[in-house]
């Protein structure tokens, strides 16, 4: 069986390359599908409640409770930045400067 594990939805290897990067330094597992999906549907498949998704030329984190939009977001080209965030989250540690 494996840890529970934020999930990210998305098929561009570059993407999630980064985004894996992010979790590896962060110590928490990531699950990737390569589906089109929402970040709040990956959300909510995600044992942690945390889920990655695109839309257009944004990468989006969502929760599986609470709000129905994006917990935070920004451009796919920030994706280790992102991800790094999104890890850090799940590890609930602080979330550090991201997206100035």
């Amino acid at each position: 069986m494996s840890a529970p594990a934020v999930v990210l939805a998305s098929t561009t290897a570059e993407l999630i390359r980064l985004v894996a990067a992010a979790f590896e330094e962060e110590a928490v597992p990531l699950q990737v599908l390569s589906e089109p999906i929402s970040a709040r549907a990956a959300a909510v498949r995600s044992p942690l409640g945390i889920g990655l998704g695109v839309d257009g030329a944004e990468l989006v984190v969502a929760l599986s409770t609470g709000t129905t939009g994006a917990y935070f977001q920004g451009p796919v080209g920030d994706a280790r930045l992102l991800g790094r965030a999104a890890a850090r989250l799940a590890a609930r540690r602080p979330l550090g400067d991201f997206g100035t």
